[in-house]
């Protein structure tokens, strides 16, 4: 059987359809595993962004304290230099 050239060419269409109709359930499904995947990357940043702020908060106080720390221990040491002088002068002393 002889295959008229309309024929041949209304059915090489229905195959091209077909293959497109393919290609685009095959888009959609990477194009919503695609939105799927930046969602989760989104979630991700805010979770990092509050992470960041929380730690930049402790990094705060955590830096007020070495500052007090670090004054404290300038005035003890100058305390127990003084002391250590005076110490020295009633040993000195005659």
């Amino acid at each position: 059987m002889q295959l008229t050239k309309e024929f041949r060419g209304m059915n090489d269409l229905e195959m091209k359809i077909q293959d497109l109709e393919i290609q685009v359930k095959a888009l959609e499904k990477n194009n919503k595993m695609l939105k799927d995947h930046i969602d989760s990357l989104v979630n991700d940043n805010d979770r990092f962004r509050s992470i960041d702020k929380a730690h930049k908060n402790i990094n705060g106080k955590l830096r007020l304290r070495l500052d007090r720390l670090e004054e404290e221990n300038k005035k003890l040491t100058d305390e127990v230099k003084d002391n250590k002088e005076l110490i020295q002068d009633l040993y000195d002393y005659p």
